[in-house]
């Protein structure tokens, strides 16, 4: 109980590390707006950006100096520019205020609170596809444990410098820098990454719905090295734009080769392959982590293999997705998401299926302890929340950093629905929950904090007339 007591607070740090932000204040509305119809701002002061640079605030806002907006488009620029900025995960809390200097003239101030940037944070996690699957079977060797050093917000630019030391279940060295802005009109950016994973156990091919996984007793199933460098475009605030290319190499145990020759395809051991990908986001949610209007769009095209290599992987894989959030009023709120995945060969190897169940993205609620291989897939899921807690707001003064010391935490009832199908052209083993229609249905509370912590439980029913209750660390849609 203590080992999973740990594990249970490690998950809730690795939240608070990796998340985005949530709303508590809302823009007012003061009455002595209305002496004019119009307003011209004349001035911005920006307070509380003790590391940010003021050119990365003024970036996410939807006015400039001597703007000229209706009393209406005021309202709206304001309150979506508070979203946009506390969706750069770079403040804990924002407030922007006015000040009338006459019935037109308007002074903007805008009140942050940064976050801790700074964070050198134990790994301590499961290697698994979620956290149920892990806690039925309770197998300790399935941990990572290691370092991770995450410098968020370099150089006050937004940038995010990180390296990861891992051991346990995966091996893994991670390096990544991203830059956002490497233009002077903020709209071009790069990033590069580099990464080393190396496993004992790997799962080589499913059976019945269940992972068929290996193990190498003198280490080594799997190795793999891989590169990459993105461009990133992103001409406004809700349109962004990403062209990159990776180089992956990976190695196999043989004894995997032989137990599915199209693990890398082609009875391979190694395979060496570019690729290039391309995205378009178009996101316009409240909150990233927690949304509860707007709607997010993005469509995703990668190409494996350049024809360089001998032997080359030759694959194209597109996947989209699009979801919306309605609030119904100020309690109830509606939410709805479809996503998808085709791929150009069926002869796809292993390593590069569109499965489900093997990430949060692509998992139907309530079959959290099954996995279904396939190439092509699709996904919808709706769900009403209800607003049991309000956001509240109090002072952890027991907490020594103040960038910690206000709280905020809201609750949310919900009843949802799951819809899925995936085509399985290879004809894995038993595989009979692919090309057949699943579903799922069921009532969840999710909790949601500061540093972007969400807190999902749901009892959930399947198509196969299984229920259980899950454990979630991740908004649903």
């Amino acid at each position: 109980m203590k080992r999973a007591s740990l594990l249970f607070l490690s998950f809730l740090f690795s939240t608070i590390s990796y998340s985005q932000a949530f709303k508590i204040d809302t823009v007012a509305i003061d009455s002595n707006m209305y002496k004019s119809a119009i307003k011209v701002i004349s001035d911005i002061k920006i307070i509380g950006n003790k590391t940010t640079k003021s050119q990365i605030i003024h970036r996410e806002l939807n006015f400039k100096t001597n703007d000229t907006l209706t009393n209406t488009l005021f309202i709206y620029a304001l309150e979506q520019s508070r979203k946009n900025l506390l969706n750069t995960s770079l403040f804990n809390f924002v407030k922007i205020d006015w000040a009338i200097i006459d019935s037109i003239q308007t002074q903007i101030i805008v009140n942050l609170q940064e976050r801790w940037y700074t964070f050198p944070a134990p790994i301590f996690e499961i290697d698994d596809n979620n956290f149920n699957t892990w806690w039925k079977s309770k197998d300790f060797s399935r941990l990572n444990y290691g370092l991770q050093l995450t410098q968020y917000n370099f150089r006050g630019r937004k940038e995010k410098l990180s390296f990861v030391a891992q051991f346990g279940f995966t091996e893994r060295y991670i390096l990544n820098y991203d830059i956002p802005y490497i233009t002077k009109n903020q709209k071009g950016g790069l990033s590069f990454n580099f990464s080393y994973n190396r496993r004992d156990k790997i799962a080589y091919a499913s059976e019945n719905n269940k992972r068929l996984e290996y193990k190498n007793i003198e280490g080594n199933a799997l190795r793999n090295y891989s590169a990459g460098i993105t461009y990133q475009y992103r001409p406004a605030i809700y349109n962004t734009h990403r062209l990159g290319a990776a180089y992956d190499f990976i190695s196999i145990e043989d004894t995997i080769r032989k137990l599915n020759p199209e693990y890398l395809g082609n009875f391979s051991r190694e395979k060496q392959y570019f690729s290039i990908y391309y995205t378009f986001t178009h996101d316009e949610r409240d909150s990233k982590n927690f949304p509860l209007s707007g709607m997010y769009f993005q469509f995703y095209i990668r190409k494996f293999g350049l024809g360089i290599f001998d032997n080359d992987i030759n694959l194209t894989d597109v996947q989209f997705q699009l979801k919306k959030f309605i609030p119904l009023n100020h309690r109830f709120f509606l939410a709805g998401g479809i996503r998808g995945a085709a791929t150009s060969s069926k002869d796809q190897p292993y390593i590069l299926q569109n499965g489900m169940g093997y990430s949060p993205a692509f998992t139907l609620r309530a079959y959290e302890y099954y996995v279904i291989d396939g190439q092509n897939l699709g996904i919808v899921k709706a769900e009403i929340k209800y607003q049991i807690i309000q956001p509240k707001e109090f002072s952890l003064k027991l907490i020594p950093l103040k960038k910690f010391q206000r709280f905020h935490y809201s609750l949310y009832g919900s009843v949802f629905s799951d819809v899925g199908y995936i085509e399985d052209k290879y004809g894995f083993i038993d595989n009979k929950l692919a090309n057949d229609l699943q579903y799922s249905y069921g009532v969840g509370l999710n909790f949601v904090s500061y540093y972007d912590i969400v807190i999902r439980s749901e009892l959930s029913f399947n198509k196969k007339g299984e229920s259980g209750v899950f454990l979630h660390f991740v908004a649903p849609i």
